[in-house]
């Protein structure tokens, strides 16, 4: 049996438990705490606007938190499976001559989004499970308290934290927002000189493939390729697949629901506006440690043929046979530039 395969196997079976352990504790439970509540309250009117508030928007982030670790779980199973089965042929595809898809600056952009991503992550898990009273100001039944003790994998939680978590929770969160800021800024400003310009924008762009009824039709398609492998796809994959285009985006929406509410209550506390900002910050959160454990980091570095790590990541290099049999349109352009060097 080969090796490769048992660990790929291994490692993938522990990021989608885990994500699942995150997501029973920190949505699942909350959620059938809040419905109740929800319910009475949409039927009946026994709450308060601001805590019909707070449900709804509780109800609403675990729902959407559910789902998107629902399908999460099938697109990686499902391409895990694809890629198993084809093993050889995609492990040949990755000793296919490289070319460069990710710049220095890039790579640099990357590697600092993830460690800051890593520290605010863990840091803020940390206060948001311990014991210390700071982070329990605001107590609204069911609203985001998880009943029980946490997962033993966060067995830190239970322990009594320093304040220095907080600091670096904070420092980590700035770091983040500022690259975050700028590079949306940098490439914002080009994306409109384009457009002014009449440039072709999703040629130049493809990244904005995102927000066309292609990438909806597209993901619809993979979707059921993943259970019928025989589904023509169509060749509609530029330099970025589905999951990578939700998770370029997802950056921006992620840190607009997190640093805007983050900064407010660096500010002002975690009882800001009845808990509004606390909560959405915490659901949020949870949403995107789950979206990078269960589906970027399996997905990405945990399937067979690339197992255990993507070198893309700090090669910025990506093999041409996985351009051509992924990234068909991409392939083009690159078959072009290759015969006109």
């Amino acid at each position: 049996m080969n090796l490769r395969l048992v660990l790929s196997f291994i490692a993938t079976s522990i990021t989608v438990g885990i994500s699942w352990v995150v997501v029973y504790y920190l949505s699942w439970i909350p959620l059938t705490e809040t419905w109740p509540l929800f319910w009475n309250a949409l039927t009946t009117g026994g709450f308060r606007s601001g805590d019909l508030t707070l449900l709804s928007i509780s109800v609403f982030f675990d729902i959407l938190i559910l789902l998107v670790t629902i399908y999460g779980t099938y697109w990686v199973l499902g391409h895990f499976a694809i890629y198993t089965a084809r093993y050889e042929y995609y492990r040949e595809l990755m000793r296919t001559q490289k070319i460069e898809r990710f710049t220095v600056m890039q790579r640099i952009q990357h590697i600092i989004m993830f460690l800051t991503f890593v520290v605010t992550a863990f840091t803020g898990f940390v206060r948001l499970l311990s014991n210390n009273p700071m982070w329990k100001e605001v107590s609204i039944s069911g609203a985001y308290s998880a009943a029980g003790s946490p997962p033993y994998f966060l067995w830190i939680a239970q322990t009594n934290s320093l304040p220095l978590t907080v600091i670096i929770h904070i420092l980590a969160g700035i770091t983040m927002g500022v690259l975050v800021i700028s590079h949306f800024a940098y490439y914002g400003v080009m994306v409109i000189m384009d457009l002014v310009r009449k440039r072709p924008l999703l040629e130049r762009w493809p990244l904005l493939r995102f927000y066309t009824l292609g990438f909806v039709k597209y993901l619809i398609a993979r979707s059921i390729w993943l259970i019928k492998p025989s589904y023509k796809l169509p060749e509609w994959t530029y330099k970025y697949d589905p999951e990578q285009l939700f998770e370029y985006w997802g950056v921006y929406w992620g840190i607009a629901i997190l640093g805007v509410p983050g900064v407010l209550m660096a500010v002002w506390g975690p009882a800001a506006f009845n808990g509004l900002l606390y909560l959405m910050h915490v659901k949020e959160a949870v949403l995107a440690v789950t979206f990078l454990l269960l589906v970027h980091i399996t997905y990405t570095h945990f399937m067979p043929h690339i197992f255990p790590y993507n070198a893309v990541f700090h090669t910025g290099k990506i093999p041409i046979g996985i351009i051509k049999e992924e990234h068909p349109l991409w392939y083009r352009e690159v078959v072009k530039q290759l015969s006109t060097a």
